[in-house]
């Protein structure tokens, strides 16, 4: 499977950070809820109980992350709710691990990245949440690691859709 690259991921950064009338972020909220109705609701029932810093945060990655997915992968198909329980409950003993985030498992996981996911994604989030100085609102560590769960959650779960969609090379 071919990964995204950098410039996809600036790329989404760039559309979603210079949105700038209510009525274009509205539209943008409303086509995450049309293309991944189940896995968006997910993702919005998580952050329900943080900050509102940390919801707004959230959703605009949601959104830079599901265009950074749909730019490079064109036809996703909208994962199910069954599905979206079904990950949860198969990746929440891994997800519970990183509420003990440090700066080995990030390396770890970036390391993971680089073999089989998708590097440049998972950056993103590392970068957004814990790299960058000037994070307004500043947010509290367990709310950093909380939105680094739900949306490495929400891209794996991306990811995940990208690959069934593109399949391996066929060898004769």
């Amino acid at each position: 499977m071919e990964k995204i690259p950098f410039e996809v991921v600036q790329d989404s950064i760039d559309k979603i950070c210079n949105i700038q009338a209510e009525a274009d972020l509205e539209k943008a909220s409303e086509h995450l809820f049309e293309v991944q109705p189940d896995l968006a609701g997910f993702f919005m029932e998580f952050i329900e109980d943080m900050s509102e810093g940390a919801q707004d945060l959230g959703f605009m990655m949601a959104l830079i992350l599901n265009k950074a997915f749909e730019e490079k992968y064109k036809s996703l198909r909208a994962m199910t709710e069954d599905e979206v329980v079904a990950r949860f409950e198969k990746a929440e003993s891994e997800m519970e691990k990183y509420l003990a985030m440090n700066d080995d498992m990030l390396a770890e996981l970036q390391e993971k990245a680089a073999s089989g996911g998708q590097p440049e994604v998972l950056n993103y989030m590392v970068e957004e949440l814990f790299m960058s100085p000037e994070l307004e609102p500043t947010l509290e560590a367990d709310e950093q690691v909380h939105l680094f769960i739900v949306c490495k959650f929400f891209a794996d779960c991306l990811n995940e859709l990208a690959t069934e969609s593109s399949p391996g090379i066929v060898r004769h």
